[in-house]
């Protein structure tokens, strides 16, 4: 097995928004700010990605037809804007957080936007994959000791189709060797990159 890399075109910034998007991303970006700058606890790891982009990458990814299923997780959702974005696809959505502060924000907004996404506070990571604590042990922002979220959602990491995360820099090495381990064979990982934009890999 191993991870193909698809290039996402830089062509990609010239899609349009549907009205529901741009809603949802304006509604998102003036909660994060007021949240960000009301609550004295917010985690110093807390950094919003560029959700226009992403948006116009899931549109790219479904008009290329490149989807082999319907199932849709965000690996360290924060206020589960990904999750949100493939639930107005009408994808089957969830988000993972750590932060329990952060889910609630999430699970409001799909609440105050009539979205079906759902969002679990937990890990991620799995603990049936083995060499996941020796791979995080230098891993700064990631937990890898807590419950399994995933009998809790119901959904094995290896029943979804499409994951998104925004790893910190240098950090994406171990996001896609959770995704390498657990993931069935032909789903997708999009990660965010900051300058670098989004980053499309397949599990072949």
């Amino acid at each position: 097995m191993t991870l193909q890399t698809i290039v996402i075109p830089d062509e990609i910034k010239q899609l349009e928004h549907s009205s529901a998007a741009v809603r949802l991303i304006d509604l998102a970006n003036d909660r994060i700010e007021s949240f960000m700058l009301a609550n004295d606890s917010v985690s110093d790891n807390f950094v919003p990605c560029d959700f226009h982009l992403l948006d116009q990458a899931l549109t790219w990814i479904e008009q290329n037809h490149l989807l082999t299923g319907n199932r849709f997780c965000e690996f360290g959702s924060g206020f589960g804007v990904a999750a949100l974005l493939t639930s107005l696809r009408a994808m089957e959505s969830v988000g993972i957080e750590i932060e329990a502060n952060l889910v609630q924000q999430a699970s409001t907004l799909a609440d105050d936007l009539g979205l079906s996404a759902k969002f679990f506070c937990g890990s991620f990571v799995p603990r049936d994959i083995s060499g996941m604590l020796e791979l995080g042990r230098d891993v700064e922002h990631v937990e890898i000791h807590e419950d399994d979220v995933y009998e809790e959602i119901g959904l094995g990491l290896d029943e979804f189709d499409l994951f998104f995360a925004f790893p910190w820099p240098g950090e994406h090495h171990f996001f896609e060797a959770v995704f390498e381990a657990g993931a069935p064979l032909n789903a997708l990982l999009l990660s965010y990159r900051g300058r670098d934009g989004m980053h499309l890999l397949r599990k072949e």
